[in-house]
């Protein structure tokens, strides 16, 4: 945060004052102007005019010179902003990209066209695959280590939007939203960041409902130096519930490798209720994917499911006592109890909620049990 010294009181004081000295100078001026008798006066009593003349003109002058103040920036602000936005007469190639006779460009720097923080083409332009109506780029700025002079400016990530659904690196993407990449600093792909899938996407044998957020990864990182191979993650968001290892689940967060296949999910509930492996679980108990270890002592993938009753529910075992809120139930995928466990073992936590102008958060929905 920069600091920034805000103008004293006195400024204001001095400023308001000259504001109603300047009406006083106005009225005088008009009364002057349809008055013979207050000329008179005037002439006669010139020292006290000319003094008071004197005391009015001092504020009001500063209040002019700072109205003149502002007016000049105001006025350098906008050839700024106007310099900054500019149409392209003919086609030229702008930062790696073919741009149309046109095209409109806000710049980041006045006069360097490189420099486009946003572009509007007259017709589709193909960027990254994607038939392209507008871009939005984010810069990096490159600076001097000594005198912090900028050398120069290159992109880190570029958003475009464009028409329907279209194909991106085999997805079938929401181009009327967003569709954002990770770039190198020459405008080259780094890989797609996130786009909102429309029709016709499938992975893991699951239908993937329009509507679901695709995110590019480079895989989770742990603190022991190693690294998922989740290259995808998907949050699905469908009013029926996805079944992801056999389990009926609300808006589950499903972790795909390159090649697309599920290794693990996370963040989602039970849509129904659920028996599985000798435990009854009540619809809402939250349902995550865990491996167990650390570094290449991992278990593989998907390692074991982690059932955690919520909400005050608990789960139930035949011949066992129930397992209340708190605590976690982790099996294999074929049922199999392995331990029970606090959440917080698990990284399963309950955040705190606030409540704004009394009323409290909405709580989530849930899918539809098929």
């Amino acid at each position: 945060m920069i600091p920034i010294a805000l103008p004293s009181a006195n400024f204001f004081i001095l400023l308001t004052a000259g504001f109603f000295a300047g009406l006083l100078l106005l009225g005088w001026a008009l009364v002057l102007a349809v008055s013979a008798g207050a000329r008179r006066a005037v002439r006669k009593y010139w020292k006290t005019s000319a003094l008071l003349f004197v005391a009015l003109s001092v504020p009001f002058a500063f209040y002019a010179w700072v109205q003149a103040v502002f007016w000049r920036v105001e006025n350098e602000s906008s050839r700024r902003e106007a310099a900054r936005n500019i149409t392209l007469q003919q086609p030229a190639t702008v930062g790696g990209v073919d741009m149309p006779a046109g095209t409109r460009l806000k710049l980041q720097d006045e006069g360097k066209i490189d420099t486009y923080v946003e572009a509007a083409f007259p017709q589709a332009v193909p960027l990254y695959g994607v038939q392209a109506i507008t871009v939005r780029r984010y810069l990096d700025t490159e600076y001097d280590k000594d005198t912090y002079a900028t050398l120069g400016r290159h992109p880190r990530t570029v958003i475009l939007r464009g028409a329907g659904d279209q194909a991106v690196l085999g997805w079938r993407c929401d181009a009327t939203q967003d569709i954002e990449f990770d770039v190198e600093p020459d405008g080259a792909m780094k890989m797609l960041s996130k786009c909102v899938l429309g029709a016709g996407n499938a992975a893991a044998g699951m239908e993937i409902a329009r509507g679901a957020v695709l995110y590019g990864s480079n895989g989770t990182a742990y603190t022991d130096g190693s690294r998922d191979a989740d290259r995808w993650r998907i949050e699905i968001n469908d009013p029926v519930a996805v079944r992801v290892f056999g389990l009926a689940l609300s808006d589950p967060r499903i972790y795909l490798d390159a090649g697309r296949n599920l290794l693990r999910v996370g963040d989602s509930a039970l849509a129904c209720p659920t028996q599985f492996g000798g435990l009854s679980y009540p619809a809402g108990t939250l349902v995550k994917t865990v491996r167990r270890g650390s570094g290449d002592a991992r278990e593989p993938y998907p390692g074991v499911l982690v059932f955690s009753p919520w909400n005050g529910m608990a789960a139930q075992r035949g011949g066992h006592a129930d397992v209340p809120e708190g605590m976690s139930v982790m099996q294999t995928l074929a049922g199999d109890v392995v331990e029970i466990v606090a959440n917080e073992a698990v990284g399963v936590f309950r955040f705190a909620t606030f409540s704004v102008d009394g009323k409290e958060p909405q709580a989530p929905v849930r899918a539809r049990c098929p």
